[in-house]
């Protein structure tokens, strides 16, 4: 997408001097010393996307590492949030722009842009500046800009009608409407205003409708992440916060008490398993429950987005203007029922505050007391302990105890949730030249407003174990309760609103630019500016989340609100001493209440000849830690079982979870190297090098490692792990905080052909890749992880932390070929990603003791394995020979390439593929019409 560079000197007397994303300096060439890549409406048009997301998915610098994708959203709790990641170096780290203008970002973590509600219809054009950009932009301009241009100078009516659906049966339809309007010329009329309106909707995929998503273990071993089914049976122990064994299969070895309905257990069989609900898992030889099918690998969602434009010619040389857009989703998912065990429960906060045991308890006196099974696995574990007197001894229950077992509440009915997100921007101000200088003038406020609410199946946990501990009418090893049962399990769900969150920024900007003088290649360019921002965030859980009891949704959340006010000045001289050489220089102050960061940035071009330009840039940039990073209460949870290193005492320990205040803003220093060729007419290449680096990162910590390097002795984190006078843990403290880092380094390529005329149509063809050569983190302990080409989402990947997980492909590409011929006009492009190594598969699926000999753990659980490079086609053809019609069809993954098969990586519970970058809608036919009046 890169511009003819003769044709930028040639024509540089006639064309209109514009602002490139990137610079604050109004210019003729478009290429500037800095990587922009740009996407024009014609490409979007020929790429058939239905959203922005679908649009950045086609920019090869943006990543899966650190983003998030609508699959995501199916999994877990972004509340209908989609995200840019440029890099790799996550969504917090790339700024998105709206005309050059910041926008709110999503109310919930306040760190990154909602890039799907950016109506894509109003959009002209698309520019990417794949450099950091902190000099300019300020604050999260890490890795890099996206700016988003809308139309301006549309005249007529334009409407468009787009219908796609997958060749695969089941789920995954969507259907699109737009409009977009326009209306005066503001040379003829001094007035001319534009109107956009999106409606949209896609309808969820579930696990079920898809082969490779439908089981969540795989019998070779490669993935397992199998729940626990009804009625797993633990034995219990009062004085415990929770049970021995965490439901884990009876093992080989007769370690444990496990499932009653398991082939294991002395008087069950493999057959009872579906008879009762459940599925047999042949990698851990006993009943397990099977999520996947209920799992959606895609959600429904509805969006609506409008906007308008305004604008009005005061004289020849200024202008005002005024711009609102609004967008609207509304995210429905559908998933499992809750389960329920104590290793759930502990960590409701609740069931300490009010001293209830977060164990579901079967009495002796029950009917359903399993006497005889626990006769025999005592008997079993009774001669292991005789004959192993100075091994670990197993668990015998005592007669008459009672014994803990797990529940799946399928009598409270599947779980349904519903996210409802909304943005508001308006801007509104002044531009144009007064005694030469040109300036821009303007008031900018922009809102966020997200709430997520449940419609069935989270339950008040503590109402649920206290109806069903002791309860002699529950049956836990059945499929389903009696109806009076299930009518009272069914009256403790929570249905109502969880959150409700508002971010909202007011912005003035001041900006003029000014040609100082006359040097040999031009003028000497200046440009200065300033900015005043307003932030303010309002965070208000419900009761019910406050107290940590609604199943699914973890550890408490407390309200709070949090604003701060934030000033910034910024300069910048653009230096062409010669025709050949230009030099550009930057640097900008951004002022927080804790935090004063100054950030310069130099690039420089070279022309030696018409044909071949060289192009490099250095500079520095941060972050400033968002409101909830700061400011987010201190909450009570429970951690997750692991063993004390100081006690050596397993268990789960209270902790608290929230933001720190001391945050200080992360730091990074980047350089870029590249060059751009035009060897003929028609055909221009460009390759550059960037290095990134990334310094003070922002994390949250897990309570285990918290404890390991207090335990170490490291003193940042020893005051966080309190204990009692006998060494017990009494509570840690999982904050947020500046630890670790990140480098990364590549090559961008961008290869455009504009092809040659034949008697049957003209060619072209197009290659946008990014190859990477490094990205490597730095842990909390200094360890480095190499995470180029290889599965880096484990729970204990340093990835994990700084960019909440993804894949960093050593090569990525997209390469179109095209041809038009009249009216009529094919595109087919290539999706192409290189093989990685992935991570061995979870610890379960490797432990010795859940195989019987001959039967051994897979190879992968030592080596891992490779998992092949991965291309899908998509082809578009066109027709526009009827007057003010057009008309498009087209196939994605036109050949219906299933995903690879992967380790599982519990990447929100959907297991056998990697959701972070295939779209499980497959093979996807679709057209549009669009209609011009």
């Amino acid at each position: 997408m890169t511009p003819s560079l003769a044709q930028a000197q040639d024509t540089a007397t006639s064309v209109q001097r514009v602002e490139i994303t990137g610079s604050s300096i109004k210019r003729v060439d478009a290429e500037t010393a800095l990587p922009v890549q740009t996407v024009t409406r014609e490409q979007i048009e020929t790429l058939g996307v239905t959203n922005t997301e679908q649009l950045l998915q086609n920019i090869s610098a943006n990543s899966t590492a650190g983003g998030m994708t609508s699959q995501q959203n199916a999994g877990q709790s972004t509340y209908g949030e989609a995200t840019a990641s440029l890099r790799g170096l996550g969504s917090q780290r790339t700024l998105v722009l709206v005309n050059g203008r910041r926008i709110a970002n999503y109310a919930t973590d306040g760190t990154a842009v909602d890039i799907n509600s950016i109506p894509l219809s109003a959009i002209d054009r698309v520019e990417v500046l794949k450099d950091g950009a902190s000099g300019v932009y300020g604050s999260d301009a890490v890795a890099g800009v996206i700016n988003f241009i809308l139309r301006k100078d549309f005249h007529g009516v334009e409407m468009t009608a787009y219908y796609g659906k997958p060749t695969t049966a089941g789920g995954g339809k969507s259907g699109k409407v737009g409009m977009v309007a326009g209306f005066g010329d503001i040379d003829k009329d001094h007035v001319a205003a534009l109107f956009s309106l999106d409606v949209a909707h896609d309808s969820a995929i579930q696990g079920y409708q898809r082969n490779y998503a439908k089981r969540s273990w795989s019998d070779d071993g490669l993935f397992d992440i199998s729940a626990t089914a009804t009625g797993a049976i633990r034995t219990f122990d009062p004085n415990m916060l929770t049970t021995l064994n965490q439901g884990k299969a009876l093992y080989a070895d007769g370690s444990g008490i496990g499932n009653i309905l398991g082939p294991t257990s002395p008087s069950s069989t493999a057959n009872n398993c579906t008879a009762n609900g459940m599925s047999f898992d042949v990698n851990l030889n006993t009943c397990r429950y099977n999520p996947s099918p209920l799992v959606p690998l895609t959600p429904d969602v509805t969006r609506v987005n409008v906007s308008g434009t305004l604008r009005g010619r005061i004289n020849d040389d200024n202008e005002w203007f005024a711009e609102v857009f609004a967008s609207n989703a509304k995210t429905t998912i559908s998933e499992q029922s809750s389960p329920y065990s104590a290793s759930f429960l502990a960590t409701d906060p609740l069931f300490h505050k009010l001293g209830i045991n977060p164990d579901i308890l079967i009495n002796a006196n029950s009917p359903y007391y399993p006497t005889a099974y626990i006769n025999a696995v005592n008997a079993q574990n009774a001669a292991y302990n005789a004959a192993n007197p100075t091994s670990p001894q197993k668990p015998i229950v005592a007669p008459g105890d009672p014994v803990a077992v797990s529940y799946r509440a399928v009598d409270g009915g599947g779980r349904i949730h519903t996210d409802n997100s909304t943005l508001y921007h308006f801007a509104t101000g002044l531009n144009g030249t007064l005694k030469d200088w040109d300036y821009d003038a303007s008031y900018s406020r922009n809102e966020s407003v997200v709430s997520e609410s449940t419609q069935r199946g989270y339950q008040n946990q503590t109402q649920l174990v206290e109806l069903l501990s002791g309860n002699n009418a529950f049956d836990p090893f059945a499929a389903q309760q009696s109806p009076a049962l299930a009518a009272q399990i069914m009256a403790t769900n929570y249905n109502g609103n969880i959150i409700k969150s508002s971010l909202t920024t007011d912005a003035i900007d001041l900006k003029v630019t000014h040609d100082l003088m006359k040097l040999p290649g031009g003028a000497l360019a200046f440009a200065a500016g300033v900015s005043f921002r307003k932030e303010a965030l309002d965070l208000r859980p419900s009761a019910a989340y406050q107290s940590g009891d609604v199943s699914g949704y973890g550890a408490a959340v407390l309200p709070f609100s949090a604003s701060r006010n934030s000033h910034s000045i910024y300069g910048e001289l653009d230096a062409p001493f010669l025709k050949m050489l230009e030099a550009d220089l930057s640097v900008r102050n951004d002022h927080y209440p804790n935090a004063s960061s100054t950030n310069p940035k130099f690039s420089l071009k070279f022309l030696p000849i018409d044909q071949v330009a060289f192009r490099g840039s250095v500079g520095t940039g941060f972050r400033e830690p968002s409101l909830p990073e700061l400011f987010t209460p201190l909450a009570p949870a429970t951690t997750s079982i692991f063993t004390d290193p100081v006690t050596g005492v397993p268990g789960q320990f209270n902790q608290e979870v929230g933001g720190n205040p001391q945050l200080v803003p992360e730091k990074s220093k980047q350089f870029s190297l590249g060059t751009i060729v035009e060897p003929v007419k028609g055909l221009s290449a460009s390759a550059d090098y960037y290095h990134v680096r990334v310094d003070h990162a922002i994390i949250a910590l897990d309570a285990q490692t918290v404890v390991n390097l207090a335990a170490a002795g490291n003193p940042v984190y020893v005051p966080l792990v309190s204990r009692d006078s006998s060494g017990n843990i009494t509570n840690i403290v999982t904050k947020n905080v500046n630890s670790g880092g990140v480098v990364t380094a590549g090559v961008d390529i961008d290869v455009k052909w504009n092809g040659f005329r034949t008697p049957v149509g003209q060619f072209g063809a197009e290659l946008a890749g990014t190859w990477i050569q490094k990205y490597d983190l730095t842990t909390i302990d200094g360890t480095v992880q190499h995470s180029v080409g290889r599965t880096t989402d484990t729970a204990d990947s340093a990835i994990n932390a700084v960019t909440n997980g993804g894949m960093i492909f050593r090569w990525k590409h997209a390469l179109t070929a095209n041809w038009k011929y009249g009216g009529y006009g094919l595109a087919l492009t290539q999706n192409y990603q290189s093989s990685y190594k992935d991570a061995p598969p979870a610890i379960d699926d490797c432990d010795p003791r859940d195989y019987t000999a001959p039967d051994a753990p897979p190879s992968v659980c030592s080596t891992g394995r490779r998992v092949g490079a991965f291309a899908t086609y998509d082809l578009q053809g066109e027709y526009s020979g009827l007057k003010n019609l057009s008309f498009r069809l087209g196939l994605k993954n036109m050949f219906d390439r299933q995903p690879p098969r992967v380790t599982t990586n519990g990447t929100y519970f959907q297991t056998g593929y990697d959701p972070t970058y295939y779209d499980p809608h497959g093979r996807f036919v679709y057209g549009s019409a669009t209609y011009k009046f």
